[in-house]
């Protein structure tokens, strides 16, 4: 198994900040959901912004609201692993850079973060792509009768996509697309 955060080279100081961030992130969330059905979504009223600290991040995220359809998707699970963080962030016990177990854990929330939020979140001093929107997407079928694509952006100013088609059988007529793009950064070439 690959050790989450792995490559990193993270004090107990910057992991901390880290959970901090993530379990604030966490929290907003949770509170945009449940205020989302009280409100009749009136979503001026419910601002949850992927907006982290500066320095905290490898690369650079978008100030972009949630996915609700992902949130509501993966709710229990953040609200869980919010719980299971709540006393690293709130400074009730001391943050162990190397106990495993709180680094899947913060890992875990991480990763659900970049799903409702659509972009990686990398911590500064981490192997791994830095920070920043991302789209990815898979569609594996039998048959393709009609359109079908893992991916269709229309503008996405910066960031990477990924799309992954596959079918045994294309039909006539029919049309398998892992990526079909109108723009994805400035001046995208592709």
């Amino acid at each position: 198994m690959v050790d989450p955060l792995s490559g990193a080279v993270i004090s107990a100081v910057a992991l901390t900040e880290g959970i901090k961030f993530l379990y604030g992130q966490a929290g907003e969330l949770i509170k945009r959901r449940r205020e989302r059905w009280a409100v009749a979504q009136n979503e001026a009223t419910l601002e949850a912004v992927l907006d982290p600290p500066p320095g905290l991040l490898a690369g650079e995220v978008r100030r972009s609201g949630p996915d609700d359809a992902q949130l509501d998707r993966v709710e229990p699970e953040l609200r869980a692993l919010r719980r299971a963080l709540g006393d690293y962030a709130e400074d009730l016990c001391d943050v162990d850079s190397d106990d495993g177990l709180l680094r899947e854990q913060v890992d875990a929330l991480r990763r659900l973060l970049e799903i409702v939020y659509g972009q990686r979140i990398t911590f500064a001093g981490e192997e791994r792509e830095p920070s920043g929107p991302f789209v990815a997407g898979t569609v594996s079928v039998d048959e393709v009768l009609g359109d079908v694509a893992a991916v269709r952006v229309k503008t996405i100013n910066t960031g990477r996509v990924v799309g992954d088609a596959w079918a045994r059988t294309v039909g006539p007529g029919g049309r398998l697309t892992g990526v079909e793009t109108d723009r994805i950064g400035p001046e995208s070439q592709w």
